[in-house]
């Protein structure tokens, strides 16, 4: 039972332990699932995507059913009062005219002039006797009406064709963007991942230290004890010990808040047990140096261009006419005032001939394509320096490195020399105190010059549009 309790929570801690270990390449494998930025790209790019396929459809007829129930302030009314004097005076007009005509097809001779006007003013009397007073109604006050319209584009001038290349366009530059995301995270992480394994090389070397001065204490509290040395070198050690064992609580404390700064880059709970032990890598090999093309911001920019000179071209397509076929068919239009036709087919343009914006609107677009053009360019010299800037400060920071790393060999050997003059009474405590402090000092200005190796060396390939390649040079 003891074996099996002690067993237990011992298997489940190496368990977690190596769960939570993670290799550069899988801090930034793990980023790419979970990072937020990247996930906003990826949702802005299948945003793009999405509007990219509904242009596709542009080509496509519309087709509405349009139906609407109205309701007018009074019934439709013919005017008859309006025409009323024309109409009497007509019929009058008539009613004579038919009368002289029967009168003299059968006597051979017109009506007299008296009789005439007789006919006329009793036929006018007896048309505005009769002749409505009021304007009748010709429909009722509310009324249905149901249809289906399709629209069919025929020409365009060329605007379905741009707005796709534009859509398509977006769509690249949301795929720019995502790479972009992607190598700015990796970039990050490689960068604290570096910073990890500098304060994991200077923990080691504090803990060397602490337990050298605790050595060189309990020595000088021995020969405080022989009478050998005065108390006060006693206390040069104690104090020595204190501080060596402060800076190793606060290297301790610098590490846990890199892990955090890293669980937040990759994008995992800040609770997730997570452990990175690897120390520097000491061997500072230089990189085969090459072009910088595969630059993500360039490529962004690049595709930006893009789509501005189809912006360009959708601002010139809007001064030419549009062609559509239209089709209408109306299945409900019982209690309309007029009869119309149930269907009907025709060709309808639009062509806009005068807009004053027209011109301001294709300068705009033009020097926008020579604005990325200038930004393209800014961005290409940009570029070149910093890769240049960077190769130099990896071929300084080699030979720095190797000249520290020859410095810091050397106090070793000082510190065993120093610790045995203090073993054969010919230095004091602090000496050697003084000693382990001028090693921990060279063995921090060493890390920090490899720290700003593999920084730049990070740097490096991240101009260069590669940045995922440092996980070659750290494990």
């Amino acid at each position: 039972m003891t074996y099996n309790r002690v067993f237990f929570p011992v298997c489940l801690m190496v368990s977690v332990t190596a769960f939570s270990q993670y290799s550069l390449k899988q801090c930034i494998d793990k980023a790419q699932e979970n990072n937020s930025v990247i996930k906003l790209a990826e949702q802005s790019l299948e945003t793009r995507e999405k509007l990219l396929q509904s242009n596709k459809n542009n080509y496509l007829p519309k087709v509405d059913l349009l139906a609407g129930y109205n309701y007018i302030a009074e019934p439709l009314r013919v005017n008859l009062q309006q025409v009323k004097d024309g109409i009497v005076e007509g019929t009058a007009n008539q009613s004579v005219y038919a009368a002289n005509s029967v009168f003299q097809q059968i006597t051979g001779q017109p009506l007299t002039q008296q009789i005439q006007d007789v006919i006329y003013q009793t036929s006018k009397d007896i048309i505005g006797a009769v002749y409505p007073n009021y304007n009748p109604a010709i429909a009722k006050q509310s009324y249905f009406l149901a249809g289906v319209a399709v629209r069919q584009p025929i020409y365009l001038g060329g605007k379905l064709k741009a707005s796709q290349q534009l859509s398509q366009q977006q769509v690249e530059s949301g795929k720019a963007n995502l790479q972009t995301s992607k190598d700015l995270t990796a970039y990050n992480i490689a960068l604290q991942y570096i910073q990890i394994m500098y304060l994991n090389s200077m923990i080691a070397k504090q803990q060397e230290s602490v337990s050298s001065l605790d050595k060189n204490e309990k020595y000088a509290g021995n020969l405080m004890t022989a009478e050998i040395i005065p108390p006060y070198q006693k206390n040069w050690a104690d104090i020595a010990k204190k501080q060596a064992g402060t800076n190793l609580k606060n290297l301790n404390l610098e590490k846990q808040n890199a892990l955090l700064m890293l669980k937040d880059l990759m994008g995992i709970s800040l609770h997730e047990p997570l452990e990175i032990t690897e120390k520097l890598n000491e061997n500072t090999v230089l990189p085969p140096f090459s072009e910088s093309g595969n630059n993500a911001d360039l490529k962004l920019l690049k595709s930006k261009k893009t789509e501005a000179e189809t912006g360009l071209n959708i601002t010139k397509s809007l001064s030419k006419p549009n062609i559509f076929a239209i089709g209408n068919v109306q299945f409900f239009r019982k209690d309309l005032p007029l009869i119309t036709p149930p269907w009907l087919v025709g060709v309808e343009m639009q062509w806009t001939l005068f807009d004053p914006e027209r011109k301001s609107r294709n300068l705009a677009s033009e020097s926008l394509v020579k604005e990325a053009d200038l930004l393209i360019e800014q961005k290409q010299k940009a570029v070149n320096l910093a890769a240049k800037i960077a190769e130099n400060k990896l071929l300084s920071l080699k030979e720095q490195s190797e000249t520290l790393d020859a410095s810091r060999q050397q106090t070793y050997t000082t510190t065993e020399m120093v610790r045995k003059r203090m073993e054969n009474s010919l230095s004091s405590v602090k000496d050697v105190n003084d000693a382990l402090q001028l090693r921990y000092e060279a063995e921090k200005l060493y890390y920090t010059s490899v720290v700003a190796y593999q920084t730049a060396l990070a740097t490096y390939f991240y101009i260069n549009g590669n940045p995922e390649n440092i996980t070659n040079y750290i494990p």
